[in-house]
C-alpha cells in the first residue's frame, strides 16, 4: 500500500496542472482560471477580478463557486497523479457559503494537512478503485475568508 511518506511515482507542476484543468474543464480558460501555487498537498487558486465580475462590480457567485470547486478538484487531481492513482475526480457534494462580497480577484486556497486522511484515501482507492476526499476550500480577500466550499470530491477507478 502507498502511503503519503512513500517517494511519489510523479509530480505535475502548477503549470502542467493549469494546462490539464483547462483541457478538462473549458471554462475554466473563459474565466481565465490559474494554478497560482502548488505543494504536494496545498494548492492557491486565482481568477482575476474583472474576467468575473458581476452587474454590482463584485465577483460574480458562480465564479467564486467554480474556483473554489476546481482549487479542491485541482488538488484530488494532482494528489491522485503524484500517487499514481488512475481514476477520474468527480465532486460528490457541495454546500458553500458565501459571507462578504468580494471586490477584487477571486482567490481560494486548499489543503490537506491531515496525513492519516490523506493514507485513507490512498489505500481506500487502493483497495476499491474509490475513493472520497472531504475538502474545505477558503475564498479570501486581503486575508478575511469571503466564501467558504465544504466539498466532497471522488475518485472513481477506470474499468
Amino acid at each position: 500500500m502507498s502511503s503519503i511518506n512513500e517517494k511519489p511515482l510523479s509530480f505535475m507542476n502548477h503549470k502542467q496542472l493549469e494546462n490539464l484543468v483547462h483541457q478538462e474543464i473549458p471554462i475554466t480558460k473563459a474565466l481565465d482560471i490559474r494554478i497560482a501555487e502548488l505543494s504536494a498537498t496545498s494548492i492557491k487558486v486565482m481568477a482575476p477580478f474583472e474576467a468575473n465580475k458581476n452587474i454590482h462590480n463584485t465577483a460574480f457567485a458562480g465564479s467564486i463557486y467554480t474556483v473554489a470547486t476546481i482549487a479542491g478538484w485541482s488538488l484530488v487531481s494532482h494528489i491522485a497523479h503524484h500517487h499514481d492513482l488512475q481514476g477520474s475526480v468527480v465532486l460528490a457534494k457541495a454546500d458553500i457559503q458565501y459571507k462578504k462580497p468580494i471586490n477584487g480577484d477571486i482567490v481560494a486556497h486548499c489543503s490537506v494537512d491531515d496525513p492519516a486522511q490523506l493514507d485513507t484515501f490512498i489505500q481506500s482507492f487502493e483497495r476499491k478503485n474509490r475513493a472520497r476526499l472531504n475538502l474545505t476550500i477558503n475564498v479570501v480577500e486581503s486575508g478575511d475568508i469571503k466564501a467558504l466550499l465544504n466539498a466532497n470530491f471522488a475518485l472513481v477507478g477506470k474499468s
